[in-house]
C-alpha cells in the first residue's frame, strides 16, 4: 500500500479511538438474556438492546466493490448468524467484561478465508468497519490489528462491543451506520459518537423458539 495512504488511513483510525470507561471498572461476568454466564465456545445471537421485538441479528453481505460477503451488518429482517467468543490462549472459562476476545461467526461463505471478525478501513467510506476473512480477502485494504471486548452498559444484561488496538491499548466502541438500502442492513463501524447497545441470546434457545413459531404457522 502507498505509504502516504497508509498514514492517512492510520490517522483516520485514531480519530475514532477513545478509552472505554469500562476498562477501569472491575470485571464482571457477561450474561445472556436468560441471566446465564457467557461461556467460551458457546454460540450466541447478538441483537440490539431494544423493546422492539422485530429487531434482527448480525449477518454478512457484499458492500462497495467486494465480490465476497465479508462485511458484518445488522439486519432487522434476519435472525442473523450465531457467534462464538474465544479468549486467546484459553480453552475454558466464562467471559468477563474487558477481556480480550476473538469473535467469529459459526458460518462463513466459501470465499472467506476465516469466520473471525476483524476491523478494516473501507476504501469508499474511509470508515473502520467490522468484517471477516483473512489477508487474501483484503488485498489493497488496510486492516487493523487488535482485540474485541464486551463492556457493561446500563442495568441488566445490556452491553456494548468494543475494539482495542494491539499496539497501544486504545479502544473504541462499535456502532451502526446505514450507507444504503441495497447493502441489506446497517454496518458495524468503530465510533465514539454513537455506540449501540446489545444483548446476547443463547443460540440453542433462540433456534428452538424460532422453529416452534414456524411450525405453528
Amino acid at each position: 500500500m502507498n505509504p502516504l495512504l497508509s498514514l492517512i488511513l492510520s490517522f483516520l483510525l485514531l480519530t475514532f479511538i477513545t478509552n472505554l470507561p469500562s476498562n477501569t471498572a472491575a470485571p464482571s461476568q457477561v450474561v445472556d438474556t436468560n441471566g446465564n454466564p457467557l461461556t467460551h465456545g458457546n454460540q450466541y445471537f447478538i441483537f440490539p438492546a431494544s423493546d422492539n421485538p422485530n429487531t434482527g441479528g448480525l449477518t454478512l453481505n457484499k458492500v462497495s466493490d467486494s465480490e465476497c460477503p465479508l462485511t458484518v451488518l445488522q439486519n432487522n429482517a434476519n435472525l442473523g448468524i450465531p457467534v462464538k467468543f474465544t479468549i486467546p490462549e484459553s480453552t475454558t472459562g466464562t467471559i468477563l467484561t474487558g477481556t480480550d476476545l476473538e469473535i467469529e461467526f459459526t458460518e462463513k461463505p466459501n470465499c472467506a478465508e476465516s469466520s473471525k471478525w476483524l476491523l478494516f478501513v473501507d476504501n469508499t467510506t474511509q470508515l473502520n468497519c467490522v468484517g471477516i476473512g483473512g489477508p487474501e480477502n483484503y488485498l489493497g485494504v488496510e486492516t487493523v490489528s487488535g482485540k474485541f471486548l464486551i463492556a457493561k452498559h446500563g442495568s441488566g444484561g445490556v452491553y456494548r462491543l468494543g475494539f482495542c488496538l494491539d499496539n497501544d491499548g486504545d479502544c473504541g466502541y462499535l456502532g451502526l451506520k446505514v450507507f444504503g438500502g441495497e447493502e441489506g442492513g446497517s454496518r458495524l463501524i468503530l465510533t465514539v459518537t454513537d455506540p449501540y447497545s446489545v444483548v446476547f441470546v443463547d443460540a440453542a434457545v433462540k433456534s428452538v423458539a424460532a422453529a416452534e413459531i414456524s411450525n405453528m404457522r
